[in-house]
């Protein structure tokens, strides 16, 4: 075998191994009627008032959850965590801003 096809048969079988490592996590910005319904219905019951700023999609190992920071009437924050079937798993007390 010549040292073009071992370089390259190398470089495909490294591929194979190294690309699970650096996929087992995506994110992204979602909107909230983005989301599925019990996700929804969940963060609509929790806001406290407060409004969604931003809502993110995280896929870690084939598990989806949507992390929200929310901004409440009196400008105190908080983030909340929910999984794929609605279910709270994260909700962190709110909070003053502070400038």
């Amino acid at each position: 075998m010549n040292i073009k096809a071992r370089t390259l048969i190398t470089a495909i079988a490294l591929t194979a191994f190294v690309t699970p490592i650096f996929a087992q996590k995506y994110e992204a910005e979602v909107k909230l009627y983005q989301l599925p319904e019990p996700v929804q219905q969940t963060i609509i019951a929790n806001l406290q008032g407060g409004e969604a700023e931003k809502i993110e999609q995280e896929i870690m190992n084939s598990v989806t959850t949507y992390d929200v920071h929310v901004k409440t009437r009196d400008w105190r924050t908080f983030n909340m965590q929910v999984d794929e079937n609605g279910r709270l798993v994260l909700d962190e007390k709110a909070r003053s801003l502070s400038y």
